[in-house]
């Protein structure tokens, strides 16, 4: 007996996809439009100045402002430095963050609440944090077995790896889709499964052996794997920041610095991190560590150190293709779309085996295309009112699926269309919000890519016009005799071209 057969390994696969589908496929799209998060956090905030270096002493002033302004407690202070990716300067504490010019003027305090809720729906789909984490790391593990059981489940592995079937129904070629964007990037979808596992059974991992072998202090764990922080007694004085970076300066390491964090703020512990990004290594940083007076202590080590714990650190780039800059991040961006396809056309497969029963075929065109109606939405919101977009995108979700349910005529062509038009709308109001900021540099590319987007979708709706999966429901609608034998006819024609 075989130790893998096709069988057992196509069930798993199909019903591991059925059952997680929504969820998988909110992971898959949020991570896909998450590549590019710095980008819409400039583009919602595009009238912000941006440039590419910084003084010191600007680094200083704008902090002095910044405290000035923001005197309450806190534990750290962050710069966000115009390297890290975003080519502006923003001071904060804990609770609070200003963007600052060059010179070091303070500008307007920091405001993304769309985009943070897009990197929260990726980090925890909106779950509670530590719940949240752990299930979507479950279902990194779960896209590695898909991956898996979908390559056993190939019957002609090689052969169908250039099949693309066209004309007559959909389904032969949705198959083929399938099929072709699960061998091809199979890689990049396994890394994307382990590393977005590793986020959260680490955590879990980190607290089986605290407890273990630690007594349950986490922190004696972290420190193994991480570098512990400097043990110092000091007066308690301000963080001199800008010398900090002047020093580091001088160092002439070749590291670009991204980011400042003064740690332990207000205690005699008190120290300053700087966090440099390594050109041609793919470590997150190596950081650099100073004391309160801006003189150099000692590095963490990620740049040389042992190689499990430069691997650990390479995780959030790796996962996110947080290297190698714009051409990288283009090229995660079109294979999360095809691992997003992948979620959808699984579902869409299994569908119509089960000769596409209406209701939950409107169902799940309103998850599929009214969650980008929703994403879009929320963003427009965000724009004009200060309303919770965490609130406001499940609000959406829940309205949409329920229109579905008790609204014939919401097919998924028509779901399909209104993703562009409320794509379309967000431009609009984009617009009129920012006016000529809305036309630079990231803004603009976002735009531009919404855009095109709904012009997409405008000749999608067109071209499902001729297709006999969308007209056959639309002739019921209008009273044709022979529209419920045609449908029948298209339904079992496609069920039985699904098992080929």
């Amino acid at each position: 007996m075989k130790l893998f057969t096709r069988q057992p390994a196509l069930n798993a696969h199909s019903w591991l996809g059925v059952f997680l589908g929504v969820f998988l496929y909110l992971l898959c799209l949020s991570g896909t439009l998450v590549v590019f998060n710095q980008e819409f956090e400039r583009w919602e905030q595009p009238n912000i100045e941006e440039f590419e270096r910084v003084s010191p002493e600007a680094i200083d002033t704008a902090m002095a402002r910044f405290l000035a302004k923001h005197p309450e407690e806190t534990e750290h202070y962050h710069v966000v430095l115009p390297g890290s990716g975003i080519p502006r300067l923003v001071v904060e504490n804990d609770h609070n963050a200003w963007f600052a010019d060059a010179q070091g003027n303070l500008l307007e305090q920091e405001r993304f609440p769309w985009s943070k809720m897009l990197v929260k729906l990726h980090y925890y789909l909106h779950l509670p944090m530590t719940w949240g984490l752990i299930f979507v790391s479950a279902m990194g593990a779960v896209i590695c077995a898909l991956v898996v059981s979908g390559i056993f489940a190939h019957k002609r592995l090689v052969k169908d790896a250039f099949k693309l079937r066209r004309g007559g129904t959909v389904q032969p070629g949705r198959i083929d889709l399938h099929n072709r964007f699960g061998i091809w990037a199979a890689p990049f979808h396994l890394i994307i499964g382990i590393t977005g596992t590793y986020f959260g059974i680490a955590g879990v991992i980190l607290t089986l052996v605290a407890q273990i072998d630690y007594n349950g202090d986490r922190q004696a764990v972290m420190d193994k794997v991480f570098t512990p922080e400097p043990q110092l007694e000091q007066t308690v004085s301000t963080p001199q920041i800008g010398t900090a970076l002047a020093n580091f300066e001088q160092m002439n390491t070749g590291h670009v610095p991204l980011f400042i964090t003064v740690h332990d703020v207000g205690t005699p512990a008190q120290f300053i991190e700087l966090y440099g990004q390594m050109p041609g290594k793919m470590a997150y940083s190596e950081n650099y560590r100073f004391d309160s007076s801006g003189a150099f202590l000692a590095t963490a080590g990620y740049a040389d150190g042992y190689w499990g714990k430069q691997l650990i650190y390479s995780m959030y780039r790796l996962h996110f293709g947080d290297f190698a800059g714009l051409p990288v991040k283009i090229l995660y961006f079109v294979l999360g779309i095809m691992l997003t396809a992948l979620c959808v056309t699984g579902v869409d497969i299994w569908l119509a085996k089960q000769a596409n029963p209406p209701r939950l075929r409107r169902c799940w065109a309103a998850v599929v295309w009214g969650s980008i109606s929703a994403i879009a939405l929320s963003a427009l919101a965000s724009l004009w009112s200060d309303v919770s977009m965490y609130y406001s995108f499940w609000w959406l979700m829940v309205a949409e699926v329920a229109a579905s349910i008790v609204t014939p005529y919401l097919q998924p062509a028509r779901w399909q269309l209104i993703s562009g038009f409320s794509s379309l709308l967000l431009v609009v109001a984009h617009l009129m919000a920012f006016t000529g900021s809305a036309l630079n540099g990231a803004a603009l590319a976002i735009n531009m890519l919404l855009v095109a987007y709904a012009l997409w979708t405008f000749w999608r709706f067109y071209q499902h016009q001729k297709v006999p999966e969308f007209a056959a429901p639309a002739a019921a609608r209008a009273g044709s005799p022979a529209a419920p034998r045609h449908c029948d006819a298209v339904v079992s024609q496609n069920a039985s071209q699904a098992q080929d």
